[in-house]
């Protein structure tokens, strides 16, 4: 396969001189394959979805030495190497392309079955959508597919499918026609379904999961305009750091819009999402410390997360954005962003996060509350890379507790940026006496932000509403900042939801209370 070509449907496409800011969406496309739509070419709708097959995540292991390649999956993992991922089309770039296999609607029918006997031109997906009406003006139906038909191989375990699979699997589509009883049904039915016992190997999109994927590979793409796409972290920083100019993409679900809606167009691309050096792109513990590195996808950190530790990222994760976009956004690119209203960065900052920045001299660290330079602006250089966060969890003193605590306050649960979002993480001793609180909030200045008055007043005090410390506390996070009024709120809004969650987390968490 030549380094700058990708699999569509089954057959490779050559990339060779193409625009790297041309969209998957319009390859696609152009290629008459019309059944992925533009909706917003923002991420919202998922009409553009498509999947990919990529590898399956290395087993999260610790970091001892963080240059050398990964150890071969255990066998119980290598039964099948690779895995589906439904992506926003109109958000995926051509710099990303080379080495990854994508399929879209077109390409799922006539599933065939051992023996070679195809019994249905439809995909089981397709055919439960169609049996139950799911249907409608038929717009974004291809999109809806494409999720479901990922998610058919690929079964969500978290707690927010516990309680609404459906609305889990589906939170990256919309409907135009508001047809979604019969959809989140079909979701939820079909699940994990190509996957049952016994019938892998029946269907050949189940038997492909079990076929090795090569991935992203390095490549050099473009001719008026370059994207570099290196395969290690050094090579990445060494480009950096000569061509500090290059646009740096990893997931690429911020850059996207600014290519699809602000029209953007950038000297040059920078292309992480091949970058393999563990340290950068796996997750990892040791001895009370969790390394997180910058490429790790927000579904590959669920995915981590999952056997426990930094819980606030935990409970926030399902609620950031969709599945199609936590599939692509990176934990680095979402900190890069360093936008106020980012889900995850009042999260790093209530665990007190460390970031690992590099260049050409080494790895320096900052921690995160000293991260947001100002606003959308960081720390890192123009000749650096952001590595890696690294966070203590260590947990709370023998018979103590940890209160662990996030709200995020939008239009809509998911997809939508929030208005205000809080992230609270409170130790208490034996007593129920706070030995060290962190209230971090996005959405209330032009940086995301700890209340770091409040923080010291609660500091003795009992975790009680009524306590006087943590009455203190309260009447400080009434002063502490001063939000601005926008299309998503107002200023005395976003006032009163600083306090507000405060006491909705005391209400819910504190002594005395339901927990």
């Amino acid at each position: 396969m030549r380094s700058v070509s990708f699999l569509l449907n089954g057959e490779f496409v050559d990339l060779e001189g193409t625009d790297p800011h041309v969209t998957l969406l319009d390859l696609v496309r152009d290629r008459g394959l019309t059944g992925t739509k533009e909706g917003c070419a923002e991420g919202d709708c998922g009409a553009c979805t498509v999947v990919v097959r990529e590898p399956t995540p290395s087993p999260h292991r610790p970091l001892i030495e963080t240059r050398l390649d990964p150890p071969p999956l255990p066998a119980k993992d290598s039964e099948r190497p690779s895995v589906y991922r439904a992506i926003n089309g109109c958000l995926a770039l051509a710099a990303q392309l080379p080495g990854t296999e994508v399929w879209t609607v077109e390409g799922v029918g006539d599933t065939g079955h051992a023996g070679g006997r195809a019994e249905s031109q439809l995909h089981p997906v397709q055919e439960a959508i169609a049996t139950t009406g799911g249907s409608q003006c038929g717009f974004c139906t291809p999109g809806f597919v494409m999720t479901m038909f990922a998610s058919y191989y690929s079964p969500l375990v978290t707690d927010a499918q516990s309680v609404d699979p459906g609305g889990e699997v589906l939170a990256g589509n919309l409907c135009r026609c508001t047809g979604y009883r019969a959809l989140r049904s079909v979701a939820a039915l079909t699940s994990g379904a190509g996957l049952v016992e016994g019938s892998e190997h029946a269907d050949r999109f189940a038997s492909r999961l079990h076929d090795p994927v090569p991935g992203a590979v390095p490549a050099e793409l473009g001719s008026a305009v370059v994207a570099y796409r290196p395969s290690t972290l050094a090579e990445a920083i060494a480009r950096r750091a000569s061509e500090p100019g290059l646009r740096v993409i990893a997931g690429a679900t911020d850059v996207g819009v600014e290519v699809t809606r602000g029209f953007k167009r950038y000297p040059g691309i920078l292309s992480l999402d091949a970058i393999t050096d563990p340290i950068f792109s796996s997750c990892s513990r040791a001895e009370g410390t969790v390394t997180i590195g910058a490429g790790v996808t927000m579904t590959a950190l669920e995915d981590f997360l999952r056997d426990g530790g930094v819980p606030l990222a935990g409970q926030m994760l399902p609620w950031f954005a969709s599945r199609q976009i936590r599939n692509r956004a990176t934990v680095g690119g979402n900190l890069m962003t360093a936008s106020p209203i980012g889900d995850m960065s009042p999260v790093w900052l209530a665990h007190d996060a460390v970031a690992l920045i590099g260049g050409l001299s080494g790895i320096r660290e900052v921690r995160v509350a000293d991260f947001f330079t100002g606003y959308r602006q960081t720390a890192v250089g123009a000749d650096e890379l952001l590595v890696a966060l690294r966070i203590d969890d260590s947990v709370a003193p023998p018979r103590g507790r940890r209160v662990a605590w996030v709200r995020k306050v939008a239009r809509r649960d998911r997809v939508d940026i929030s208005a205000v979002a809080g992230a609270f993480l409170v130790v208490l001793d034996d007593r129920g006496t706070v030995v060290s609180a962190r209230l971090a909030y996005g959405g209330v200045a032009a940086t995301p932000v700890r209340a770091l008055g409040a923080e010291d007043a609660l500091i003795g005090a009992v975790w009680r509403a009524g306590d006087g410390g943590v009455r203190d506390a309260r009447a400080l996070l009434g002063s502490a900042f001063a939000p601005l009024s926008d299309h998503r709120g107002s200023a005395s809004y976003r006032q009163r939801l600083i306090t507000g969650l405060f006491d909705a987390c005391l209400s819910e968490t504190g002594i005395g209370s339901d927990r």
